[in-house]
């Protein structure tokens, strides 16, 4: 039984994977209790998996962290994927390729592999990511901007707006209080971000593009954006499960 992990600056994301199969996936808030307390919280109860596969952007302390509770109490040591310069039909665009974000790279793989032609993938988690991929797979480069909590949060804590939170709870274009401005303010300018990255590079390529969208935040998003949009909520784990089964095929 293999487990493919998604481990996010906000979340841990996971789901169980058999060859060909991807299970529904699981996710969990991370807490500032800290990496055992919550992998004890969350499968401190489950059954040991033979094979942990995973993509971590939550830094090397939380990895070690993680590989330690996993050794301790499963006795299995993690194997986590780093972004190479070439695999599963993709084509990495950083001078140095490991420094792409790992579940960047996941999730291009599965957009490369879900979609005919090229395609705009976009992250929308604590940070957006957004990466365009060539229909041949070839990765041009991205972005990353800050996300819609980091944002208002940037907001909050870089200005003296006095800010009753109990007001907010409205995404409106019409803010009447404070709390509901910032929020607003900040989902539309991430609306608009991605609305003109699309035209631009559907302009650069001269080719209509697929635009793919995941993360935490997409579905408050994707209702403002222009066109159309394939929402894949899994589409990093998806992007693992195709990892792993090309290493099979190569290893065997």
């Amino acid at each position: 039984m293999t487990w493919l992990v998604d481990i996010g600056n906000s979340s841990i994301k996971w789901a169980e994977y058999k060859p060909n199969k991807l299970g529904e996936s699981q996710a969990f808030l991370r807490t500032e209790s800290g990496v055992g307390e919550d992998l004890d919280t969350i499968w401190g109860n489950a059954d040991s998996p033979e094979h942990l596969l995973c993509c971590c952007v939550a830094g090397e302390e939380f990895e070690q962290l993680f590989s330690q509770w996993c050794q301790q109490v499963w006795g299995l040591q993690p194997e986590f994927v780093r972004s190479p310069e070439q695999g599963c039909g993709v084509t990495n665009a950083y001078l140095k390729p490991e420094r792409l974000g790992s579940d960047r790279w996941a999730a291009m793989v599965a957009a490369h592999h879900l979609s005919a032609g090229a395609s705009c993938v976009i992250d929308c988690g604590t940070a957006i990511t957004i990466d365009v991929l060539q229909a041949d797979g070839l990765h041009l480069g991205g972005l990353i901007l800050p996300g819609l909590k980091l944002m208002a949060d940037s907001l909050n804590t870089r200005t003296h707006v006095d800010i009753d939170e109990s007001e907010g709870g409205n995404t409106t274009l019409f803010a009447r209080n404070t709390a509901d401005a910032i929020h607003g303010g900040a989902l539309y300018a991430q609306v608009a971000t991605l609305d003109r990255v699309y035209s631009d590079v559907e302009q650069s390529l001269n080719t209509p593009v697929n635009r793919v969208i995941t993360g935490g935040d997409a579905s408050r998003i994707i209702s403002l954006l222009s066109g159309e949009h394939q929402f894949i909520p899994d589409l990093v784990l998806q992007g693992l499960a195709i990892i792993l089964q090309n290493k099979s095929e190569n290893d065997s």
